[in-house]
């Protein structure tokens, strides 16, 4: 594919500062960028626009760029994702079903759709149009799924789900399996049946290898538009609100309910039955322990404001030489208490 500069700058709703009718054939990170293609700088990399010898950089401001084109946008990461798509689109895929998909005939497929090889399809499930289900995906009994929909192959839907549109579904993934529900008598510990489902929003990503229980009653639920990063825990009964990020290796107790625009860092840990207020973001590693104020960022063992963590760590580096110092306070407090005491 070949465009100029103002003809993706028009594609992106951006301006050009320079010269518009540079061809481009590609899109490239800043130091790989040659004068056939487009990259993108924020701050701090903007200062190294001098350096750099693209045929087109896209940016949020007018910057010293040396001999480089800009395209100012008002979001350059999204505009750059925008002509990634363009540049680079994803493979498509035929709609029909392969003859070796297992499909119950009570199952409604929609128009447009594609069910690859070796997918198992359970009874009365409803899928929308233009989805695509990959190899080897397992869609149980009584599942829902919305419009333009894709499941990546080896994934599996239990039954009763319900995935809304637009929603994408990473390998591996598991949506609606066995909540973790136990009663435990004598030190022997039994089953409680985890007879609810799973509910996932519109414009939902759920990573590979990730996990999402059903509900013990009622539905687990992700709101629309959240993004989940590969090998997250969900546990039963767990609410996740509206446009949140939950990064990879990080697992929420059941019960729990976030808010909107929440963001677990990496490898958080969160207990169950709390609440999270909107807005609230979670540094790695970050423990969560109890209940949440939303608008503000949190990290630490138990989570704590931000700030408060930080000045706990500069105090912990200095522990050895405060504990050496309180000792010697502590031994002249005792001479002075000597000499008092004659």
């Amino acid at each position: 594919m070949k465009k100029t500069v103002q003809e993706l700058a028009e594609f992106l709703g951006g301006t050009v500062i320079g010269n518009g009718d540079t061809v481009i054939e590609d899109v490239k990170g800043l130091a790989e960028a040659g004068q056939q293609d487009i990259s993108f700088a924020v701050d701090p990399y903007t200062e190294y626009l001098p350096q750099v010898h693209a045929g087109a950089v896209i940016v949020e401001k007018e910057v010293p760029a040396g001999d480089n084109t800009l395209v100012v946008v008002e979001n350059p990461r999204l505009a750059f994702s925008q002509l990634l798509v363009l540049f680079h689109p994803r493979q498509s895929v035929a709609s029909g079903i392969h003859e070796t998909a297992i499909i119950d005939d009570s199952a409604v497929i929609g128009e447009n759709t594609a069910v690859m090889a070796y997918a198992v399809i359970g009874k009365h499930v409803k899928i929308g149009n233009h989805c695509t289900i990959y190899p080897s995906v397992f869609i149980g009994d009584n599942v829902t799924i919305g419009d333009n929909t894709t499941i990546y192959p080896g994934a599996v839907i239990h039954e009763n789900c319900v995935l809304g549109q637009r929603d994408v579904i990473r390998a591996h993934a598991v949506i609606g399996g066995e909540g973790f529900g136990f009663a435990t008598e004598n030190g022997k510990h039994t089953r409680i049946p985890q007879i609810g489902n799973v509910e996932i929003g519109d414009d939902v990503e759920i990573g590979a290898c990730t996990c999402i229980d059903n509900a013990t009653l009622g539905s687990t639920k992700v709101a629309r538009g959240t993004k989940v990063d590969n090998l997250v825990h969900l546990g039963h009964n767990v609410e996740i609100g509206e446009d949140c990020f939950i990064i990879a290796q990080t697992g929420i107790a059941g019960s729990t309910k976030a808010g909107n625009h929440v963001i677990f860092a990496g490898q958080t840990g969160c207990t169950g039955h709390i609440t999270i207020g909107d807005n609230a973001v979670f540094a790695g590693k970050t423990g969560i322990t109890g209940n949440i104020k939303g608008g503000q960022i949190y990290a630490g063992f138990p989570a704590r404001p931000h700030m408060e963590w930080s000045r706990t760590q500069v105090y912990l580096k200095h522990l050895p030489e405060m504990a050496k110092t309180i000792k010697t306070l502590e031994k002249k407090i005792a001479e002075l208490e000597k000499k008092t005491e004659h």
